[in-house]
């Protein structure tokens, strides 16, 4: 089965430098780059869609799936990580608070939110690793998912074994899941 794992278009909280939260609706810049998107995959044979839940994420997924005429599936699973009470703050307070910007943690793999009501590492990854194993039960040849930037590190991480960095709004990462 092969993935195309799409982190969704800029968002508002991106734009303004927030710690985002799950309801955070695309900028005019991230609803170009869903339909750019959408006329990229246009002619791949996707045969499944998977999309976060999160506004974001939903608004990235719906134009292609408007294009190739298939129903996205939310899961849950795919939804970003909870930063708890730091959702909806500036990055600059949150660094002040925990002496590290939250997006490089996600470049160690180990963070925990979890004093500040939000998710550790471990969670994340257990969750992500629950939906890899209940997709690679399909038998779909080519999927699309369309989540967040700290859900595709861990997508990559337990599909290929390597870490990656932070990933752009709207580009897509192709990966084998056997």
């Amino acid at each position: 089965m092969e993935l195309i794992i799409v982190r969704h278009g800029q968002s508002e909280a991106n734009q303004q430098d927030i710690t985002s939260g799950p309801d955070v609706s695309l900028t005019i810049e991230g609803k170009q780059q869903a339909g750019d998107l959408a006329r990229r995959l246009q002619n791949l044979e996707i045969e499944k869609i998977y999309s976060s839940p999160f506004k974001r994420a939903m608004h990235t997924a719906q134009p292609i799936a408007d294009l190739l005429n298939i129903r996205i599936d939310v899961d849950h699973r795919l939804r970003e990580v909870s930063f708890g009470s730091f959702e909806g703050r500036p990055h600059s307070e949150v660094v002040k608070i925990i002496g590290k910007d939250p997006r490089g943690l996600f470049n160690e793999y180990e963070y925990d939110f979890k004093p500040y009501g939000g998710e550790s590492s471990k969670e994340v990854e257990a969750r992500v690793k629950s939906f890899l194993e209940d997709l690679k039960k399909q038998r779909y040849k080519l999927v699309l998912i369309v989540t967040h930037g700290g859900i595709i590190r861990w997508i990559n991480y337990l599909v290929t074994g390597e870490k990656i960095g932070s990933t752009t709004y709207a580009e897509e990462l192709h990966l084998n899941h056997q």
